[in-house]
């Protein structure tokens, strides 16, 4: 099964349809009609061909305008004209320009279509993909998104803050959908106040099918049968979009190649249909013109009369992302180095070492990305073209990964150098930090270090304090609460493990009929839900923790652990879980599950920075089955703060598992968020069968103030940095080669 399938469904019609079935005359009197290729960094083919066909596309593309006047395109992604304007001569970039300030071609602000895994500074890079003298001659303003469900409010307020104040979403809706009626448009309102013009279009290769009377195969007819022929059936099609609600007189329309609708190129062939079309007088008129054209002509003709929404916009296709677990939890490491890297503790950053962050980032923002793998990852799992284009998908976390940890041990090697001899502790986070610090021998405890400081190593007497533990019948903590806290830490499940499997013959097309027509009683009949049990918890202490360990079994995974170590001297845990999961192409979905004190309202979480409320605050039909997030979720009472941090997982869900119930309403237990560590239910480009080790960490911490979550959150998830310096100083050579960014 393939996620375009309703497009191939649809066909090529060679069938001439008799003109008199025409509808009767729609009251949409222009239809403007996009043409792009919808840019899949993968999914057709390998990346790296993708990445070269895109800019062989834009030549294409730049000679078919040159060739004919009526012919128009619009460069879908920034990284299609990055590279393309790094291998082309002067000339024939003047020529792109001069074609764009003629607007005969259009450039969109996005490098491509995202998932809502980026962070802060990735959505920084995305906005800086093109050097800033080539957005202004371009004349770069209008954004679009095809493909994905959704976008963070971050990747919004980035795109206004860089004067782009127009959205084209093309939404596939298959396993998901728009959050409400489409085709429309509306203001989407940001925390901030700003607003940002969205046209909620249809999927991004809908012209093909509104005009399929006048095709054969690949090829478009323009003689006056044909074109007839495809006005009767437009007209058609632009009824059942009246008859449902749509009252304005212009309408959007996408337009991608009919024989490659994904990654496909320019085809010439539609300028002579719309000229044709246009000839004979029909109605509506079609206007082949550019998106930025498009948009505000839309804007101009619907801004004062529809409605404003606000809201974080989930997407239903995050849940893909965590069918490799091991790449995103490399990516997330990746990030972490990289904010470790640019804490002002080292100093300001060398331009050699902005040079690797700036490189690493785009490769962590290509990660990101929403085409996870070849378009036949599901049904041959094995092949070489699957294989081959996870290899390079996860190239690049671990790339970033690597690059970052280098230049972050340059960083702390060319800082501590010039300092005197000794053991010294670094805390790169914008936030104070407790633990351990160094490995092995070399391993020491490190007490309240500040936010973004260095200091020598010192003594930390041993304490005798410790947490009051309430566990179960295995000697697990259930519960643990330190003195002043007016509740525990945690109240309830802590680590638990919950698998939910399909149950047979539900499989991944039942899935994907579930979303495209819910049905309560048959979601209920394909899933069964199943928890880990558990061995007895072994404890020991240390002068500064009480850890406990515990081995649990389930029947779909081999050997695994669950560990708890809890500082003495703060409200704080530190959970890690392992597991071998055995290896299965059936579609199933891993839970970790914590439990916080019962009554607790929902937590806050975020998205690129920016944070809302699950339920509360997303767009209404929005995903919330599930939340890509940053990484935290904050909970604030009137008795204090509580913080969850996940370290290696992005995905979390409120209350149970909501494996493919299309959830809608607030959840009775707001207390339990359970992070997703597994799902591979997608039914293409994501990964069937990722089996073997896996391993999760999460941070729990209790505050009774909290004024910014995500500084606290990120020093959670950061390791201290030890370094003994030795007596001696590096020489200058070493130092400036080798050891400086």
């Amino acid at each position: 099964m393939n996620r375009r399938r309703f497009l191939l469904n649809g066909g090529a019609a060679t069938a001439i349809l008799p003109y008199a079935q025409a509808a009767p005359l729609s009251r949409i009197r222009v239809v403007d009609i996009v043409h792009h290729t919808h840019t899949d960094i993968g999914y057709t083919e390998l990346p790296s061909v993708i990445l070269d066909l895109q800019v062989r596309y834009l030549d294409a593309a730049i000679d078919c305008c040159r060739n004919d006047g009526n012919f128009r395109w619009t460069v879908e992604s920034l990284v299609t004209l990055n590279n393309w304007w790094r291998r082309s001569a002067p000339a024939r970039r003047d020529i792109l320009a001069g074609m764009v300030q003629a607007g005969r071609m259009d450039v969109m602000a996005m490098p491509f279509n995202q998932t809502p895994f980026q962070n802060a500074a990735q959505w920084r890079q995305m906005m800086n993909w093109v050097p800033p003298e080539l957005w202004r001659r371009l004349d770069i303003h209008v954004a679009m998104q095809n493909d994905v469900n959704g976008i963070p409010r971050a990747g919004a307020m980035a795109l206004l803050d860089r004067g782009v104040k127009h959205l084209l979403m093309g939404i596939n809706s298959d396993s998901g959908g728009p959050p409400f009626y489409r085709p429309s448009a509306f203001w989407w309102k940001m925390p901030d106040g700003r607003r940002i013009f969205v046209w909620l279009g249809e999927h991004y290769g809908s012209a093909m099918n509104y005009l399929k009377a006048a095709r054969e195969d690949s090829r478009m007819f323009d003689d006056e049968q044909h074109v007839r022929a495809a006005h009767a059936e437009f007209t058609r099609r632009i009824s059942t979009i009246e008859a449902d609600g749509y009252a304005f007189e212009r309408l959007i329309l996408t337009f991608t190649h009919p024989r490659n609708y994904d990654n496909g190129g320019p085809y010439p062939a539609l300028a002579p249909f719309i000229a044709a079309w246009n000839r004979l007088e029909l109605q509506p008129r079609l206007r082949l013109t550019t998106a930025t054209a498009a948009v505000t002509a839309m804007e101009k003709a619907t801004g004062a009369k529809i409605p404003e929404m606000s809201g974080e916009w989930t997407d239903w296709w995050a849940n893909g992302d965590a069918s490799g677990p091991r790449e995103l939890a490399a990516s997330r490491l990746a990030k972490r180095q990289l904010a470790a890297a640019n804490s002002p503790v080292f100093g300001p950053m060398p331009g050699r070492g902005a040079a690797a962050v700036e490189e690493a980032l785009r490769d962590l923002c290509l990660f990101d990305e929403h085409t996870f793998g070849s378009h036949r990852s599901i049904q041959e799992p094995f092949s070489a073209d699957t294989l081959g284009q996870y290899t390079e998908k996860s190239d690049l976390a671990y790339r970033p990964m690597g690059n970052s940890d280098i230049l972050l041990r340059r960083r702390v090697r060319a800082t501590v150098d010039p300092m005197p001899a000794g053991t010294f502790a670094i805390n790169p986070t914008p936030a104070p930090l407790s633990g351990w610090a160094g490995e092995g021998e070399q391993r020491f405890w490190v007490q309240g270090l500040g936010a973004h400081s260095i200091a020598a190593r010192t003594s930390v007497p041993p304490t005798s304090a410790t947490p009051d533990l309430r566990r179960d019948s295995s000697g697990w903590p259930v519960a643990a609460s330190w003195s002043g806290m007016p509740k525990a830490l945690f109240d309830g499940s802590c680590g638990g493990f919950i698998c939910t499997q399909t149950v047979a013959p539900a499989d991944r097309r039942t899935i994907a009929g579930l979303h495209a027509k819910f049905d309560p009683a048959r979601r209920k009949a394909a899933f069964r839900e199943s928890r880990a049990t558990y061995g007895p918890a072994t404890s020991r202490e240390t002068p500064h923790t009480i850890v406990i360990r515990q081995e649990f079994q389930h029947e779909r995974i081999a050997r695994a652990t669950r560990e708890i170590e809890l500082w003495r001297r703060e409200p704080r845990a530190r959970v890690r879980v392992r597991f071998d999961r055995i290896s299965s192409l059936a579609p199933e979905v891993m839970h970790i599950e914590f439990a916080f004190p019962a009554g607790h309202p929902l937590p806050a979480v975020s998205s690129g920075g920016v944070p809302f409320t699950p339920y509360r605050d997303q767009l209404k039909g929005a995903c919330r089955d599930y939340f890509a997030i940053d990484g935290w979720a904050h909970y604030a009472t009137a008795e204090g703060h509580w913080l969850w941090a996940t370290r290696d997982a992005a995905l979390a869900c409120i209350g149970s598992p909501h494996v493919v119930e299309r959830h809608t309403e607030e959840p009775e237990a707001r207390h339990k968020i359970l992070a997703i560590v597994f799902d591979n239910c997608w039914h293409t480009n994501f990964v069937a069968d990722s089996h073997g080790t896996f391993e999760f960490q999460f941070e729990l911490a209790w505050s009774d103030r909290m004024d910014n979550p995500a500084d606290v959150a990120e020093a959670l998830c950061a390791d201290l940095i030890a370094r003994v310096n030795p007596p001696f100083h590096e020489t200058e050579e070493e130092l400036k080669y080798i050891y400086r960014p």
